[in-house]
């Protein structure tokens, strides 16, 4: 049931006098008294801030754990130096590029190791065929190696490129390369 009641806001100097106000600076003033005696009135926290907070605390264990390994020395010279950097990076996850920045797998050194073939040797004969083999000396990549340098030298960018610079600032590019090379042809 609606009345012509007519309502209006306005801005008031103090609490001083003024009914709603009064109580309202009382609550707020027995609330700091309780917080400051250990009785906690109001524990809600944010879903995204508890979120964000177990974020920030498993990258730092994975950090943590990154810096302490002695493994994976290969793929940790790809990468930048913090996980939440590389977290921000769109890498591309295919078996091809997984195996370049890790070195595991889809080249000969690697199978060797597992003796899973006796030939190290390169299809190219130039010498033994792992990941740093592909990307700069394989003589059967050097079309894909080509147009990988021109990809990356107009910009100021050098040859040879260092294994993080290649993903951090030529990601785009070095991801072409990887997807052009044949490894079923090099095996």
């Amino acid at each position: 049931m609606m009345q012509n009641w007519s309502i209006h806001f306005w801005w008031v100097k103090a609490h001083t006098g003024i009914e709603g106000n009064e109580v309202a600076d009382k609550l707020a003033k027995e609330a700091t008294q309780d917080a400051d005696k250990g009785n906690i009135i109001y524990v809600r926290i944010p879903t995204t801030t508890v979120a964000t907070e177990l974020k920030m605390d498993g990258l730092i264990k994975w950090q943590r754990q990154w810096e302490s390994t002695e493994k994976g020395a290969l793929c940790r010279s790809f990468f930048f130096p913090t996980e939440e950097q590389r977290l921000k990076m769109k890498i591309p996850i295919t078996p091809e590029f997984s195996a370049i920045i890790s070195g595991h797998g889809k080249t000969k050194s690697y199978l060797h190791r597992f003796k899973l073939t006796d030939i190290l040797m390169c299809p190219c004969n130039e010498g033994e065929q792992s990941h740093g083999h592909l990307i700069y000396e394989c003589k059967v990549l050097e079309f894909q190696r080509s147009s990988l340098k021109q990809l990356i030298t107009p910009g100021g960018g050098t040859w040879p490129t260092t294994n993080s610079d290649r993903v951090a600032r030529y990601l785009n590019a070095f991801s072409r390369f990887v997807k052009s090379v044949d490894f079923y042809k090099l095996q």
